[in-house]
């Protein structure tokens, strides 16, 4: 009866594995179109959309500020004390930058105020921005396959399977979870690593090792017996 029941859950395991694998085909094709557009579009804007060209100008400002209560700060720890950036410019492709700053201090309250004006005059500023893009999303697109392709190892090793603790499930467990580092970097939100994304890492992480170790249990129950 045992063995009945045991048989029926490796099969349940073999055919999670053989459809976890065709979504993971159609991934992996997925993936490389991805990287192929976004290559291949970026290389297109940079030879063919106008460099100083007029046909697309824009201007701006942006706005930052930070304040530190010095009563409340140990003495050792002072705010931009020699800061100086006042009407400082600098030009970054064909696009000037102006940076003004203001240090206002009140009753211990230093408020430090910085604003940035950028004008460009052409299409430069533009152009490279959207090969960034596209550079950006080929990045991201590469670290998805890195994922999908150990995914699929590890799928096309649950499909051969007689047991979930086999070597080859085990270790291509760990590398799948091991894929998952240099991915999670991509996702980033207000310039920090994304936290759920982190932790969810390091879970499949403690899981695999769980699992590897469960197996080296199983052999030694095995070579017991």
């Amino acid at each position: 009866m045992n063995s009945t029941k045991n048989i029926d859950y490796v099969k349940r395991i073999n055919n999670l594995g053989k459809v976890s694998k065709i979504i993971l085909i159609i991934m992996r094709i997925a993936c490389i179109v991805g990287i192929v557009l976004t290559i291949v579009g970026g290389i297109v804007v940079l030879a063919t959309f106008p460099t100083g060209s007029t046909a697309i100008t824009s201007n701006g400002t942006a706005s930052y500020e930070m304040t530190a209560d010095t009563n409340r700060l140990p003495s050792s720890i002072s705010f931009f004390e020699n800061e100086d950036i006042t009407n400082e410019s600098f030009k970054l492709f064909g696009t000037k930058f102006t940076l003004k700053d203001n240090i206002a201090v009140n009753d211990g309250i230093k408020t430090y105020t910085l604003n940035a004006e950028f004008d460009s005059p052409n299409s430069t500023l533009f152009k490279y921005g959207i090969v960034g893009v596209c550079f950006g999303m080929t990045i991201y697109a590469a670290f998805t396959l890195i994922v999908v392709i150990f995914a699929g190892k590890l799928a096309k090793a649950l499909e051969k399977c007689q047991s979930p603790f086999e070597e080859s499930v085990t270790k291509a467990m760990k590398h799948f979870a091991f894929s998952l580092i240099p991915a999670g970097f991509t996702f980033v939100t207000d310039g920090s690593l994304n936290l759920t994304m982190v932790l969810i890492i390091l879970a499949v992480i403690i899981f695999s090792y769980i699992f590897s170790y469960g197996a080296k249990l199983q052999q030694e129950s095995d070579e017991t017996l």
